[in-house]
């Protein structure tokens, strides 16, 4: 399985703005980066009125657009994917697999623990959880537990090739 880490944490706390900088220090560096996000909401991915919202909505159980550089894939399911289903969809060619949410699955994660949204530490009790991406390390539900300097992406990145890609 290509490597997997999970950034965690509570809603507004800054998550997707920390990973779109992790994502482009690993692109700087030469790494293929593919990504996967968990939504706790009923997620739109396409306009209403386009020709797949339109086939969607017509009843198609799964919708997919192709063109000569991308594709993408909308399917009906039973039950919720779990991120090692999801990440099945994803290109061979990935080096690292970064992925928002699914704190309650089994991956590695970094928890973003940031001041003025984060009270209580999401992941303390989680044997899976590698390290806090945090501006307050001196918070004492952060002793003996692995901090990252949230302002930092290389410091992030750094450790995550340390980590998971060495």
């Amino acid at each position: 399985m290509k490597p997997l880490v999970s950034f965690v944490g509570t809603s507004g706390c800054g998550k997707t703005t920390l990973i779109v900088k992790v994502i482009s220090e690993l692109k700087s560096r030469g790494y293929r980066v593919s990504t996967v996000k968990h939504d706790g909401h009923d997620f739109q991915m396409d306009k209403e009125g386009k020709d797949t919202w339109r086939h969607k909505n017509a009843g198609a159980d799964a919708v997919i657009i192709s063109n000569k550089r991308k594709f993408a894939l909308v399917s009906d399911v039973d039950e919720e994917k779990s991120i090692f289903e999801l990440i099945k969809y994803l290109p061979e060619t990935t080096d690292i697999i970064i992925a928002e949410g699914f704190k309650q699955e089994l991956q590695n994660k970094i928890e973003v623990f940031r001041s003025d949204f984060s009270t209580n530490l999401q992941c303390s009790n989680d044997p899976n959880l590698i390290a806090v991406a945090t501006d307050m390390p001196e918070n004492e539900q952060l002793h003996n537990l692995k901090t990252l300097d949230l302002n930092n992406a290389n410091e992030i990145v750094d450790y995550i090739v340390e980590k998971l890609l060495t």
